[in-house]
């Protein structure tokens, strides 16, 4: 069974970035979207903080998230925004 996926958005691409720098770009772009709105990630590890990031600070019906690849080398996900930060 395919998972149906939204055109994105915004790619990010995060793998060129600083480890340390990561989150924060990630969390940067998330806000920056609209309701609605779908940012793919591109991201060389399991991006599953900032998963977890999003849970605990805007709960889970405020996005979905979904795999689209999932590595060994490549993880790819799109995150949608569903509803305005709280």
């Amino acid at each position: 069974m395919k998972t149906r996926t939204a055109t994105p958005d915004l790619v990010l691409d995060v793998r060129p970035v600083p480890p340390r720098a990561r989150l924060e770009t990630i969390m940067g772009a998330y806000r920056q979207l609209a309701p609605g709105e779908v940012l793919e990630l591109v991201v060389d590890h399991e991006p599953s903080c900032m998963y977890y990031t999003l849970l605990a600070e805007q709960g889970a019906e405020a996005f979905r998230f979904t795999y689209l690849e999932r590595g060994p080398e490549v993880w790819r996900v799109q995150v949608e925004k569903r509803k305005a930060e709280s």
